[in-house]
Order: C-alpha cells, then structure tokens, then sequence
C-alpha cells in the first residue's frame, strides 16, 4: 500500500469515528454501541482449526450443493478475518460460510453447525447445550483457558453458537470486554487486509468465481445451459483419453480445493475455460484413485513357480504392513481414551475449584420427588440412599470401590449427574465417556448436599424441556 492510499484510509478511519459521512471506503467502526459480527471470527477461528479440518469434512459429506452457491453473493466470505486467512484454512472458511448462510432457514445446516461445534469445541456446545442463560465469567471459572493476546477463540465460537440456538449470553464485564477486542480485531484485520496486494486479492476473488461457475454448470435445468454444455464436451473428451467414468459429480470440499488450486495457478480464466480446467482436475484425482485400487486388487494366479513366490512374498508384506498399521491404530484409540480421561479429570477438578471458591447461597427449595431417569454418578453410600428416595425412577452409583456403570442404562436416561466432590478418576472418565457417545447432557456437582443437587437436577431438567419446546 502506497501513501496515498494509507492516508485515504485514514481519513475515512478518522471521518467515520467523528460521525462526518465522507466519500471513501469504509472502514466498521469502534463505537462502543456497535457490536461486530461474530460470525466471521467464528468461522476464521474454526477454520484456522487444522484438527477441526477432518470434522468439517465429515460433517459437511453429505451437505447441500445449494449452500455453496450462496458463498460469493456473501458479504461474509469478503470479511477481513476470512479474506486474511491462508488458502488452505480459506477453503474451509468458504464451506463454512455457505453453511452459516443456510442455517438461518434450513436445520439441517444448523445440526451441520451444531455437529463441527460438538467435535472443535466440546465445552462450548456443552454449555449451549444446557439452554441456559451463559456468563462469560462462570465458564471461565468452570473451564480455564490459556492467555490469549488478542481474541478468545472458545468464547467467541460460544458466544455464536449461543446465538445460532437462541440461548442467552448475560451482559457482563467480560463480555463488554470481549466486544472491546472485537471492535480492535475488525480495525487491526481490516488495515491488514487493505494491505494484500492485487495479485492475492484477484486469486481469492478468482477461487469464488470458479466455485460459482462450477455449481452454475452442474445444476441442470436451473444452471447456465451454455456451461453446462462446454462441460459436457470436456467429460468426453476426458471420457476418451482416461477411459474412466466422469459422471461421477465431487463433493463440495472437492470443488473448493480444486477452486483455490487453479486460482494459484491461473486468476484470469474465462468461464468456459475454468469449467474445462475444473473437470480435468476430478478426472486426475479420479485416474490416481482408479490407480491405488487397481495396486491393491488381488494379484492372478501364476504360471510358473517363481512368479508364485513373489506373490507368496507380497502377501505376507501386506500381512506385515496389515497387522503394523492394526496396531498403531490401536495405540493411537488408547491415547485418545487416555486424553478424554485427563480432560475429564481437569473439568472436574477446575470445578471443585471454583465451586470452593465461593460458599454456597442459602436456596430456598422443596424437595419433591422427580420421575424423570436420571444417572447419578459419585458420592458417599448414605448420599446416594437419600437421593435415590427422591428419583425413583433413577439410577444412583455410589463411590464404594466396585463401582461399575452398564452403558444399558443411558439408552433411556435423560441426565448424566457427575458428583464431582467424591468420585475415583477412572469411573468418572468412564461415564462421561459413554455419555459423550450418546450426546447426553452432563451435570458436574461439588455440593455433598442431597437438597442441593436434587434441585439443580430439577433445574436441568426444566432448562431441557424448555430448550426443546423452543426448537
């Protein structure tokens, strides 16, 4: 960026913050009153998320074609935090647009929504999955973060999601403060983004176009017909000269990675050319598949001795590499299991913590007897007696040194109560494992006060049919 054109940006900065409309580009504003979007530093946060990668793609398999041809009409996809990140994690950032534009009408993009939160960012889709009003400040207490220099990525996917299923979010110190950082994002994000140079910004603008363009040759009657039939003479000639099928359409995912890979390579393409390209991309990924399966079919049987030996001999390589690969697959499920264990552990103790942390309110409650089925996981025998007189319908599991859980149970149980005050590491790990199978909702509870928790399990269960009754 040249000087000229650093200080047209800062006197439409300078003009927009003293309330003077001037001509010039603008730039979002740092008004305390002005909240900015959080969609789009949700979806950069997400797609910045390399192990998140995998999640998307599977939750996205079977997703629309129809929301990706909402991307490029979308102010999202040309938001600063979007427009900023790396083409690789940009790849992901465009699906995600397609779905947030589509979840505002369509549930099945809000369940696409609700299945990357639950696998990217466990805690925060746990705490909207409760379907009450969320502070800022108690979830910080019950699940601490690393110092962040600039944004908190969990509080801003939960404060998104939060929105995206309607729950409340209290206005307090913390989120003011998360606004505050907002706001400096929007203005540090978009000076970076003026600064990209022509080049990258035709190659982004060129990747959404070529994305567009394939979906307008693809839609059948409702497309551009003159594509659609440019793209058809580019199967058969492919057709010809692979000799493999090219009917078969690709995923989205595919599209979009194909998109940015030939706007790298060339941004000036016109529409019938860049279809053209488009298909011969999918017909090499499709060649080099044809390839790896025909490596691994079965090999004839042999004439002479010799070439039975090296079949003799590549079948027990494979066997080898077979059973090698069985157990590093093995190893890595034990140290996943190992990490949602440790995991488990630190929420629980971070709980302990901050419950501690303050006495507990004098409540005003009367005990009565609930029907509902409910797991109730931890404390003393006596406790577990008391509670058990008041849910008959539940099942409690006292910590006595043969604890054992029956996954049986949770087929019909509607609340997974965690009492995380008297409980062995291992068994608690192992409930909520199994309850993170079935997405059941978890109550973690430090109060050894059986009128205590049986009325925050009555308040869980309210704060539940309510959350149901709304969607």
């Amino acid at each position: 960026m040249d000087e000229k054109e650093k200080a047209r940006w800062a006197q439409a900065l300078k003009a927009q913050l003293s309330g003077v409309k001037r001509p010039g580009p603008i730039i979002p504003s740092v008004h305390p009153a002005i909240r900015p979007e959080l969609t789009p530093f949700a979806i950069a946060a997400c797609a910045a998320n390399t192990h998140l990668h995998r999640h998307i793609d599977e939750a996205l398999r079977l997703a629309d074609p129809a929301w990706d041809a909402q991307v490029a009409g979308s102010t999202l996809a040309r938001h600063p935090a979007i427009v900023t990140l790396s083409a690789e994690d940009a790849v992901y950032a465009c699906r995600l647009v397609g779905v947030c534009v589509a979840a505002q009408h369509d549930q099945r993009a809000q369940a696409c929504l609700g299945e990357i939160v639950r696998d990217g960012w466990r805690r925060a889709w746990q705490t909207v999955s409760a379907g009450e009003s969320i502070s800022l400040e108690h979830f910080r207490a019950m699940h601490p973060g690393e110092p962040q220099y600039e944004l908190d990525a969990e509080l801003v996917v939960l404060i998104w999601y939060a929105g995206v299923c309607g729950v409340p979010v209290a206005e307090t110190p913390m989120r003011e403060a998360l606004d505050q950082a907002l706001v400096k994002a929007v203005h540090r994000l978009t000076l970076t983004a003026a600064e990209i140079g022509p080049e990258s910004r035709a190659r982004y603008d060129a990747a959404l176009r070529y994305d567009r363009l394939w979906w307008r040759a693809t839609s059948g009657d409702n497309g551009d017909q003159e594509l659609a039939m440019r793209l058809s003479a580019a199967r058969d000639v492919l057709r010809q000269v692979t000799q493999v099928d090219q009917a078969i359409e690709p995923g989205t995912g595919d599209v979009w990675q194909a998109a940015f890979l030939l706007a790298e390579a060339d941004a000036r393409l016109d529409d019938g050319t860049a279809v053209s390209m488009l298909a011969g991309f999918f017909a090499l990924r499709r060649i080099s598949t044809a390839t790896s399966a025909v490596s691994y079919d079965p090999v004839p049987l042999a004439r002479t001795s010799s070439d039975g030996s090296e079949l003799r001999k590549a079948r027990a390589d494979l066997a080898v590499r077979l059973r090698e690969a069985h157990r590093l697959t093995a190893e890595v499920d034990r140290a996943r299991e190992r990490l949602t264990a440790r995991e488990a552990e630190i929420s629980r103790l971070m709980g302990i913590l901050a419950a501690r942390a303050e006495p507990e309110p004098e409540v005003q409650y009367t005990v009565h007897a609930i029907a509902e089925r409910v797991l109730v996981a931890g404390g003393h025998e006596t406790l577990s007696r008391n509670l058990q007189t008041w849910l008959p319908n539940s099942v409690c599991i006292a910590t006595n040194g043969k604890e054992d859980l029956d996954p049986a149970v949770l087929s019909t149980t509607r609340l997974v109560v965690i009492l995380t005050s008297y409980i062995s590491h291992s068994f608690s790990g192992k409930v909520i494992g199994e309850a993170h199978k079935r997405d059941l909702p978890i109550l973690m509870l430090d109060w050894r006060s059986a009128k205590h928790i049986l009325q925050e399990i009555d308040r869980a269960l309210i704060a539940q049919q309510d959350n149901s009754a709304k969607q």
